[in-house]
């Protein structure tokens, strides 16, 4: 929007002016208006104008005045003089300050449109000009930072920093942005440092470079000021939206002068390589104390695998994450890096999946080798045990839902349900996920017995206790799952020693 000030010494022309037209749908916004010239100028500096509409008579100082003071004053806004039509010739005179058009009293409001949609065309123009302008004075001074960051080459400071620049000291930031692959990062990163621009010259705070793989914010204003600090991160993040999934920042030390950014981007490029090891929603502006470990101190990751496989095996959960989160900080505690965690962590996770293979054949454990390659992505320290343990859950959750014990007794919940149905081992096996085989003997295992032969004992209980309610041979075959009345015969003899119709006499 461009910003315009109305000056008219009548509070009804002044507000007049200001509802007479809906000036946002033009490209334009009433930013203030004053009641004279002298009233003007306070303004005039309050705001950076691109339009004055002002009025000729008024007291104390008059629009010509007005108009006279701004341009010596450099002021390049453009102007719209409103007068009376006895005023007219008199105002003609201005036309040696640069004005941009005449309105005559009462305003007409179409004749004010056409004023304004032509000026928003040179507006368009001017501000395309300038934009160019400062890109390349501002890819200039990219270049020379770039160079003195590269190089340590540095004569004195650039000649076109930005005015946020021009002091003695500097703070400078590095960026690393994180997402789950290079293609997107590359895709994002100019879009991050043109929002990052635009936030930082609003709040006057610094300048954004591209330098791979890191976006860098030179500040000229110290992050000791909580507030400020907070100011600065909110707008890295407002940048980040919806174009990382996270990122990393941290500071280098204070440069005294331009000589000294190059110290302070060393600094940060130290703190940079720990960033595994940072959380989130903070500016890292300290050293990360790291210890140093020894070979004598490697974690017995086939030890810990098999500690881990027992706890998966009886899946008790809370064991299960102390396990990952202890040997997250053993290999921290020794000096592991980000390379070597992730390595020992798909070293470990493999081995539990091995065992995992030879013992419960009935998990699908492909589908969970090929989310190792997730451990690899992770790019904090606490997020990889995150979904480490994550995997580790899954899996409990899949031995849980279909250890033996409980699988068997829902199909022999399910058989006390469904007798009089067609139950066949290869259909519930299909239902349940398992070999047919399989699940055949872990039901043998468990109860004793095949499944066919518990099925037929589960149904002749039930025949028998509907003879005993005087039932019908028929009628107790076809209730119980047997179709055919002299399969069922030859079955309830076998099991109860008597034949159904003699059984039915004996009880009633």
């Amino acid at each position: 929007m461009y910003k315009v000030l109305l000056v008219d010494d009548e509070p009804m022309i002044r507000e007049g002016l200001r509802t007479l037209l809906e000036w946002e749908s033009l490209g334009y916004e009433v930013v203030d208006t004053a009641a004279n010239g002298k009233d003007a100028l306070l303004k005039c500096e309050q705001h950076e104008l691109d339009l004055i509409i002002v009025d000729i008579r008024m007291p104390e100082m008059n629009g010509l005045e007005l108009i006279k003071t701004i341009r010596e004053n450099g002021g390049t806004m453009h102007v719209l003089i409103l007068s009376g039509y006895a005023d007219f010739e008199y105002a003609k005179q201005a036309i040696v300050q640069r004005i941009d058009g005449y309105l005559l009293k009462p305003v007409d409001e179409d004749e004010l449109m056409d004023y304004l949609n032509a000026l928003k065309k040179e507006l368009d123009h001017e501000y395309e000009a300038r934009r160019k302008q400062q890109d390349m004075r501002q890819g200039n001074v990219e270049e020379e930072l770039k160079q003195l960051l590269a190089e340590g080459s540095a004569e004195g400071s650039p000649t076109q920093l930005p005015g946020s620049l021009d002091g003695k000291e500097y703070e400078l930031l590095l960026i690393k942005t994180h997402e789950r692959s290079e293609e997107d990062r590359a895709g994002h990163t100019t879009q991050i440092k043109r929002k990052l621009s635009e936030g930082l010259e609003q709040s006057g705070a610094g300048l954004v470079l591209v330098m791979e793989p890191y976006l860098l914010i030179l500040l000229g204003k110290s992050l000791e000021n909580e507030r400020f600090r907070r100011e600065v991160y909110a707008i890295i993040a407002g940048a980040c939206e919806n174009l990382a999934s996270d990122f990393t920042v941290v500071t280098g030390a204070r440069a005294a002068g331009y000589a000294d950014i190059r110290a302070a981007y060393q600094k940060a490029l130290v703190r940079m390589k720990h960033r595994f090891f940072l959380e989130s929603g903070t500016i890292m502006r300290e050293d990360l104390e790291l210890p140093v470990g020894s070979e004598d101190t490697r974690p017995d990751l086939l030890g810990i695998a098999e500690k881990l496989y027992l706890a998966l095996d009886i899946v008790n959960r809370d064991a299960i994450r102390q396990l990952i989160e202890e040997t997250a900080e053993a290999m921290r505690a020794i000096g592991y890096g980000e390379a070597e965690i992730k390595a020992a962590f798909v070293e470990l996770v493999s081995a539990v999946l091995d065992k995992l293979s030879s013992k419960r054949p009935e998990l699908p454990v492909r589908d969970y080798r090929m989310r190792i390659p997730e451990l690899y992505r992770e790019y904090r320290f606490s997020s990889l045990i995150g979904r480490v343990t994550a995997i580790m859950e899954e899996i409990a959750d899949s031995l849980d839902n279909s250890s033996a014990d409980k699988q068997i007794k829902r199909m022999i919940d399910l058989i006390h349900r469904n007798y009089k149905e067609n139950l066949k081992m290869e259909t519930l096996a299909e239902l349940f996920n398992y070999n047919s085989a399989y699940l055949g003997k872990l039901f043998k295992q468990v109860t004793g017995e095949n499944f066919n032969t518990y099925l037929d004992k589960v149904r002749m209980e039930q025949a028998k206790l509907l003879l005993e309610q005087g039932l019908k041979v028929y009628q107790v075959a076809e209730m119980v799952g047997y179709a055919n009345v002299d399969y069922f015969h030859s079955k309830f003899r076998k099991y109860v020693g008597s034949s159904p119709s003699v059984y039915r006499k004996k009880e009633s």
